[in-house]
């Protein structure tokens, strides 16, 4: 119990840093969207799906996240956008490297419970995804 009070205490101390100050994007799913849909997820990947590139599929999954398992599908829609970017040309080395990064990632589920951490990871892969997708497509 104690080490998941630390990793939310070094979350929120991280988040209220006195870094640079990033505009958060609003979430383009409204009410209509998700009763068109028959839902807010559905909604959210079907905008997900419609984003023009990786970085605003990115963004948008960031200010739409549920917070919860359903996380998950979202992030898989985010990472079929950004990694088609990268690893077909990717090297060994650099594979290696998001294979790391993605086993951090799931490690935020292994190590704590509950469906929160189940969204950090799944927002944590999409991040990974779109970081290498900057990083070796040359796409910013």
């Amino acid at each position: 119990m104690l080490t998941k009070m630390r990793t939310v205490l070094a979350l929120v101390v991280t988040m209220s840093s006195g870094g640079p100050v990033i505009a958060i994007e609003k979430c383009p799913v409204n009410d209509i969207d998700s009763e068109k849909a028959g839902s807010y997820a559905k909604a959210v990947e079907a905008a997900l799906r419609k984003a023009p590139n990786c970085e605003r599929a990115y963004r948008m999954l960031e200010a739409c996240q549920l917070g919860s398992t359903a996380d998950n599908a979202l992030s898989v829609t985010v990472q079929s956008k950004c990694e088609p970017m990268f690893i077909d040309k990717a090297d060994a080395a650099t594979k290696k490297a998001y294979k790391r990064a993605q086993l951090r990632c799931d490690k935020i589920a292994e190590r704590n419970s509950g469906t929160m951490y189940q969204s950090f990871a799944a927002v944590c892969l999409a991040g990974a995804a779109r970081d290498f997708a900057r990083k070796y497509s040359g796409a910013k």
